[in-house]
């Protein structure tokens, strides 16, 4: 197996928590391994530090994550390691899901990451009490009545990959449909959207 890391000492700080890291490498943070592989979600790109940082801000203890487009799985392995019970995730590419999987072994989350391969959340049931969804703004928008049916009243939805252009619509079409904007990150190429279901 590969690290993603091959510099023993390329360490990634995310937050006042988080930090990327080889396996090896001993931190009072949180840390997170991931394998080499060609998945998003490596820690850098702006919207995922965007995500992992707001996840900082939610209560996981005991809550079932949703992950729109879970890449290699990095949002979902950092809420479970903030004590979320369940995190469900689906992506278009096996490499991904493989990627994911084995991440999910890396870091000691396996029991509670359940990760397939799926263009919509349409199979999914239940409810979940925070939905991530890290991909580009028309996914975003085409899929919003599914991520609306899958989240719990009082839960949070949080949104990254939406270019600023398009920010105002992602951000009405939530709003009609009953959510809180509680942050709207302007970052330096996308935006990052904190909403809160209901009241």
């Amino acid at each position: 197996m590969r690290w993603r890391w091959k510099d023993e000492n390329k360490v990634i700080e995310i937050g006042k928590g988080f930090c990327i890291a080889p396996p090896w490498f001993e931190t009072d943070k949180i840390k997170i391994s991931l394998v080499e592989g060609s998945s998003f979600g490596t820690g850098i790109h702006e919207t995922t530090v965007s995500c992992m940082e707001i996840a900082e801000k939610i209560d996981f203890k005991g809550k079932r994550i949703l992950d729109v487009g879970i890449g290699s799985g990095i949002l979902s392995i950092a809420a479970l390691k903030l004590g979320a019970k369940e995190a469900v995730g689906f992506d278009i590419e096996e490499s991904a899901i493989r990627e994911c999987i084995e991440n999910g072994k890396l870091n000691g989350v396996s029991d509670g990451l359940v990760c397939f391969v799926a263009d919509s959340p349409s199979s999914i049931s239940g409810s979940f009490d925070v939905v991530f969804a890290n991909i580009f703004d028309d996914i975003i928008l085409a899929m919003c009545d599914e991520i609306n049916r899958l989240t719990k009243d009082g839960g949070f939805v949080v949104l990254s990959g939406v270019l600023p252009e398009e920010n105002f619509t992602v951000k009405k079409r939530f709003t009609q449909m009953g959510y809180q904007l509680l942050e709207n990150r302007f970052l330096e190429e996308y935006t990052t959207l904190l909403f809160k279901k209901g009241d």
